[in-house]
């Protein structure tokens, strides 16, 4: 399989090209500037919200599959600046399936959307479907469910094969430290190597969500690339509050910690449970996570706490 991926040295798209390149699979990276390590020959420059570039891209990439991670993905970025998170999210994917539907129409396109579609959830929408009503509630969620209506038009009319997945939380090692489970982890590592006191500063702790690890979600990224079409949900279908991450990630780490609420880590009101039914894939690929919340946790400390000890010898 030939296979781009396009947003390659993300988080997730680090993990993604792996996954591929272990799986036998000739991989091409497309990134706006940063390099992949694993793809040092077949790393190619793009800008998805240049279309010329993107029709550039896949002429040399030839692929049967592209991957399309690329995108604004944390939501505070999306609330500070729409209109760079409707040009990149929106009209950059656009850019991605035109592209690709002229490029080949057996090409197929697996689009990275967001669980945040699904918005404000009652208790009675639980678990969450494909079939649950959408109803996005911030510029990120909104973005991602104008971008999946892209998708569905060129599916609708024949013109493209793309497959959409909603993941839901999912964490890892060398997440960016702007989301949860990460950020928790390089505070106590920071705490262990005495480069900060030993008080965790957090946000809201009560909100509960649906966290999987990453390394299960790009295994499902590959088994639905080959599905064709559809929408899937990606989860662990078990909701876990951020209290009790923080409390794995202190017992991970053996510290005795003061944990402090920071006003400027609270979001506003949330959503106080979410969590996704992944039947659906299981049905079509079968796929179902694998990797335990608490070795997910142990992995990004570890990480973490490598991270700063390298810091603190340089």
């Amino acid at each position: 399989m030939r296979a781009l991926v396009i947003g390659a040295a993300g988080f997730v798209g680090n993990y993604l090209v792996r996954h591929l390149l272990e799986q036998g699979d000739e991989v091409f990276a497309g990134t706006l500037k940063e390099p992949v390590a694993l793809l040092s020959d077949t790393t190619l420059s793009v800008d998805i919200t240049d279309s010329a570039s993107v029709a550039e891209l896949m002429h040399r990439a030839r692929p049967d599959v592209v991957y399309h991670l690329a995108g604004i993905s944390f939501v505070p970025e999306a609330e500070s600046d729409f209109d760079k998170t409707l040009r990149v999210n929106v009209a950059g994917t656009a850019n991605v399936l035109r592209q690709a539907h002229l490029f080949s129409k057996s090409t197929s396109v697996l689009f990275v959307s967001s669980a945040e579609v699904y918005g404000h959830i009652s208790p009675t929408d639980l678990p969450i479907r494909e079939t649950t009503p959408t109803r996005p509630a911030n510029n990120y969620s909104l973005s991602k469910r104008m971008a999946e209506l892209v998708a569905e038009r060129y599916v609708s009319q024949g013109a493209l094969r793309c497959t959409v997945v909603r993941p839901f939380n999912h964490i890892g090692p060398g997440q960016d430290s702007r989301f949860v489970a990460s950020n928790f982890a390089m505070q106590l590592a920071r705490i262990a190597h005495g480069k900060a006191p030993p008080t965790l500063k957090v946000g809201n702790l009560e909100a509960r969500r649906d966290f999987s690890d990453v390394r299960d979600i790009v295994r499902a990224y590959r088994f639905l690339a080959q599905q064709g079409s559809g929408v899937f949900n990606l989860g662990s279908g078990v909701p876990r509050s951020i209290q009790s991450l923080l409390d794995t990630l202190i017992k991970v780490s053996g510290l005795a910690v003061k944990v402090e609420q920071d006003p400027a880590r609270m979001r506003g009101p949330e959503v106080p449970e979410l969590y996704a039914s992944y039947e659906k894939a299981h049905a079509a690929a079968g796929w179902k996570p694998v990797i335990t919340i608490e070795q997910s946790l142990a992995d990004i400390y570890g990480y973490w706490h490598e991270r700063v000890r390298a810091e603190v010898a340089a």
